[in-house]
């Protein structure tokens, strides 16, 4: 799939491509075979294997990511536009990472995607785009459960516009969105709805077609803040129907990037903050800069790998194109996550102490994501966090920016929460191995 130049059939074992490349006895995804292609899953903290829970700040990489990236700045390094060859390569490069995130969100075509160092840059410039068309008496909506990061550049867009700030507000006991009051918040002055299609913070899944159909029926637009929900589930932005979308890669298995969709018409007709020289072309006008091109390089690393995967599960062949075995392969995670999170959520709450925040129900397993945030009485979340660290257990603690959230949860002065997010490469026994450590703090109290 990746230039010439850029190949990745490089340092994994003969072994390991060979179990990526064939389908599972049992349709769906051999964890032993997916934590062959992760080299940082092999370290180890006083002889015991690091179990990397803290997926939700960032996941690990594949092999196939670090060689691209690595492949890239040993023989292709060079800005793009030039008239020679590694510029060249370099600008083959950008046309086909922008096409596979295209197919990786479902989007109609690489010039709706745009990339940029993070999500929070990217979301603070279409804010200010987006402003340049607002003013006093219009409305902004933000949520109570999102990452800061799709809320503060809202704030600060309204406060420069004179517009109003409005807050759809959620259910203390279940982590979720009140949208049976959403009439009461969406309304004829609406212009934008910022929204988080999962919560970084509780793992809540949030209904973003009813928010989407809500804004829409108002003429407003709907941002999507996809970070957290993209290492998790199939995204197709026709299906959610929103305006703009945004996620980031090192929360996908790739490098620190950011990545953005919108709507074609949409980035077409928004004044972007540029240099002159970049023009109007898609989707240039909304790349400001040069970009880290060692980083794309590595997130088509990425993109090979889940097209790999999406094939060893058995839900895509090697005859269906990126699209579909990326949709598969993200299809096969969300299966394989599906059953970690009772084991996470009930040996958690199993623990004495132990308080676990948001959906907790056996029936919600399928309106959240394998993130899982609790206390433990008695101990401050950064003291569990630390002595888990001790023993070689990756997790949070504070708010992760999700400020709104821990403040409505009336934690922020104790030091918010504890948090253990997983992802593919992360296995029952490392479930666990938390449970009981946690189990082991508690009675040690």
């Amino acid at each position: 799939m990746l230039l010439d130049g850029l190949a990745t059939e490089t340092a994994c074992t003969t072994r390991t491509m060979v179990r990526m490349a064939t389908p599972t006895a049992r349709a769906g995804l051999d964890p032993a075979a997916v934590r062959d292609h992760f080299p940082a899953l092999r370290r180890t903290l006083d002889g015991r294997p690091v179990a990397f829970l803290d997926g939700p700040g960032g996941t690990q990489v594949p092999l196939a990511c670090i060689e691209a990236m690595a492949a890239y700045l040993r023989a292709s390094n060079a800005n793009h536009g030039g008239a020679f060859r590694t510029s060249e390569e370099t600008d083959a490069l950008l046309d086909e990472v922008h096409a596979a995130a295209a197919d990786f969100v479902g989007a109609d075509g690489p010039d709706e995607m745009a990339f940029g160092p993070n999500m929070t840059t990217l979301t603070f410039a279409l804010s200010r785009a987006i402003g340049r068309d607002m003013s006093a008496g219009d409305e902004v909506v933000v949520t109570r459960l999102d990452h800061d990061a799709n809320v503060a550049p809202w704030l600060a867009m309204a406060a420069d516009r004179g517009a109003t700030v409005r807050w759809i507000d959620i259910d203390p006991a279940t982590c979720t969105l009140d949208l049976d009051r959403l009439g009461e918040v969406v309304g004829a002055r609406t212009r934008v709805v910022a929204v988080g299609l999962a919560s970084n913070a509780v793992g809540t899944l949030n209904d973003v077609r009813r928010i989407v159909d809500a804004a829409h029926a108002h003429g407003a637009l709907v941002f999507v803040d996809a970070v957290h929900a993209a290492p998790h589930l199939p995204m197709d932005v026709a299906a959610l129907g929103a305006d703009l979308l945004a996620c980031s890669p090192y929360k996908f298995f790739g490098p620190h990037l950011g990545m953005l969709w919108a709507r074609r018409e949409l980035l077409e007709r928004l004044v972007a903050y540029r240099v002159r020289p970049a023009g109007e072309a898609l989707p240039g006008k909304w790349e400001t800069g040069t970009q880290s091109h060692e980083a794309l390089a590595g997130l088509m690393g990425t993109f090979d790998y889940l097209v790999r995967l999406g094939r060893a599960s058995g839900a895509a062949s090697a005859d269906d194109d990126r699209r579909a075995s990326l949709r598969a392969a993200m299809t096969a995670i969300r299966t394989y996550e599906r059953e970690l999170i009772g084991p996470l959520v009930d040996g958690l709450r199993s623990v004495s102490g132990c308080r676990v925040f948001g959906l907790t129900d056996a029936g919600d397993r399928d309106h959240r994501v394998p993130t899982v945030a609790f206390t433990l009485a008695g101990h401050a979340p950064r003291a569990v966090a630390a002595e888990l660290g001790r023993r070689g257990i990756n997790v949070w603690d504070g708010d992760y920016y999700a400020l709104e959230l821990v403040e409505r949860l009336g934690l922020a002065e104790a030091g918010g929460m504890v948090r253990a997010g997983l992802v593919h490469y992360n296995t029952l026994e490392e479930v666990e191995r938390l449970v009981a450590a946690m189990d082991e703090i508690a009675r040690r109290r």
